[in-house]
């Protein structure tokens, strides 16, 4: 019997355009002369790579704006994979949410153990509530699961180095962003077909170790009356380096 999963976040991005609209100057990086391996073969040794990862930080600000509705997130999470490489143990997170001017918290705590606890608590000095659950946790973004898009897009993308990272970016704009990432980001577009939607991607690796640091998409679209604009902004970091008091259930709960 497959097991009930628990969905704990997602950015909730509905695109809806048209008629379905309801409402440094620093010093650059030198580029090695080196040849490059292909984007298979580097992909190939990032997923290799990857199966070291067991705990990672996570951070995201998404800003979205829809013709006169705007929205952002900021998303800030400790994700403990164990040695699985893909199935989430323990996590804690933070949701900070302003949508036309009202803004939102959340906290989350998925501490692990028998029921699958989730704490959770709408403000910073809020009373905890907690809840059990059927079934194992999951995230979106999870860091396994982007990487498993990542590695579907091969053919889609082209390979960037410098002195300290590897950077993909895409080849063109034929490529359909928002079907490929639209159960991990739940994006939704209506109204409009992606092709009219400039679309920006950039994934970064770190060099020596190949693991997952960077990524940014945003979306852009203007025809008449019609905007849509769209920034996420993500990095990951202290891979194999979270403490593991981020993961500990609060002393005093409610249910």
């Amino acid at each position: 019997m497959q097991k009930k999963k628990s969905l704990i976040w997602g950015i909730c991005a509905v695109l809806a355009l048209g008629l379905a609209v309801s409402t440094s100057a620093g010093k650059q990086e030198k580029v090695q002369a080196a040849s490059k391996p292909s984007v298979a073969s580097f992909l190939k040794k990032v997923k290799s790579a990857n199966k070291k990862v067991k705990t990672v930080h996570f951070e995201m600000d998404l800003s979205l704006k829809v013709n006169q509705d705007s929205k952002s997130q900021d998303m800030e999470a400790d994700l403990d994979y164990g040695t699985s490489a893909s199935d989430l143990k323990r996590a804690s997170a933070v949701i900070e949410q302003t949508k036309n001017g009202s803004r939102s918290y959340q906290e989350y705590i998925l501490a692990g153990g028998q029921g699958y606890p989730i704490y959770t608590r709408t403000s910073e000095d809020g009373t905890w509530t907690k809840q059990t659950t059927n079934g194992d946790y999951y995230v979106q973004p999870g860091y396994f699961s982007f990487l498993n898009i990542l590695y579907k897009m091969k053919d889609d993308l082209k390979l960037k180095e410098t002195s300290k990272t590897y950077t993909l970016v895409l080849k063109s704009q034929n490529v359909d962003l928002v079907s490929l990432f639209k159960d991990e980001l739940n994006l939704v577009l209506t109204g409009v077909s992606q092709t009219d939607v400039d679309k920006t991607f950039t994934v970064t690796f770190n060099k020596k170790t190949l693991y997952l640091s960077a990524f940014t998409m945003n979306l852009d679209y203007k025809k008449g009356s019609d905007v849509l604009k769209m920034s996420i902004d993500t990095s990951y970091s202290q891979w194999n380096k979270v403490d593991s008091s981020r993961f500990l259930a609060p002393d005093q709960t409610t249910t």
